[in-house]
C-alpha cells in the first residue's frame, strides 16, 4: 500500500510517501505558527514522488490550530482529488523514540501542560492538563522514561525536543480504520482566537 502521510502539528513539520516498507521521500520543512507555504511546497513534491497515493495520513494534533486545520483541509483536499482513504492520527504517536515507551507532554498555554504517555506507539490512557508543579511529580515518578515535547520547556530541562515523523505516521496507518467523516483537529482546550478590539465610536 502506498501511503503519503504528513504533519504540521509542531513548527517543524514532515511529508513522506512510504510504499510497502519502503520510504519514496521524505522532507521536513519549516511551519512556524502553522503557516501552510512549507506544507504545500512539500506536498507538491511527494505528489510527483507517489502519483495517486492508496491511503493520506495526517496528524491531528495536539499542536498548534493553524498547523492543523492547514494539514486536514489538505488532507480532505487530497482525499477527493485522489480518491485515497484518509486516516488522522493522534501526532504524538509518531515521535521519534527508539524507547518502547515515552512521555510527549507540551506548553498548552495558561500555565498549563499537556502530558501523555505512549506505549508502543499507542496512547497509554488519556491526555492530562496539569500545572508545571503537578507535571514535574507526574514524571519524577518515571524517572527513566524519556519525555519529549515539540518546543522546549524551559522549566522541564528533560524534556527532549522532537517533532512528529511523517514516515512513522504512515507506518501507523497500515492498520487505522478510515475516516467515514470530516476529520476534526485533537483539541485539549478551547483554541485561543484573537478578538478584534471594539473600535471606539
Amino acid at each position: 500500500m502506498k501511503i503519503l502521510a504528513f504533519d504540521s502539528s509542531a513548527a517543524r513539520g514532515s511529508v513522506a510517501v512510504v510504499d510497502n516498507g519502503a520510504t519514496l521521500f521524505a522532507e521536513e520543512f519549516d511551519c512556524p505558527r502553522g503557516r501552510g507555504g512549507g506544507l504545500f511546497a512539500a506536498l507538491e513534491r511527494a505528489m510527483q514522488a507517489c502519483a495517486r497515493p492508496d491511503r493520506i495520513a495526517v496528524g491531528i494534533g495536539p499542536g498548534g490550530y493553524n498547523g492543523l486545520r492547514t494539514a486536514i483541509s489538505a488532507a480532505e483536499g487530497l482525499k477527493l482529488a485522489t480518491g485515497a482513504e484518509l486516516v488522522g492520527i493522534a501526532s504524538v504517536r509518531a515521535l521519534p523514540c527508539n524507547a518502547a515507551e515515552y512521555f510527549a507532554v507540551s506548553d498548552a498555554r495558561g500555565g498549563v501542560f499537556y502530558c501523555v504517555k505512549i506505549r508502543d506507539r499507542a496512547l497509554v490512557g488519556n491526555f492530562e492538563l496539569l500545572d508545571m508543579a503537578a507535571l514535574t511529580a507526574r514524571l519524577d515518578a518515571e524517572p527513566h522514561t524519556p519525555v519529549l515535547a515539540p518546543a522546549e520547556i524551559p522549566a522541564l530541562p528533560r524534556a527532549a525536543v522532537a517533532h512528529p515523523d511523517a514516515a512513522i505516521l504512515a507506518g501507523l496507518a497500515l492498520d487505522e480504520q478510515p475516516a467515514i467523516a470530516t476529520l476534526e483537529p485533537l483539541y485539549l482546550k478551547p483554541a485561543h482566537i484573537t478578538q478584534p478590539r471594539s473600535k471606539t465610536p
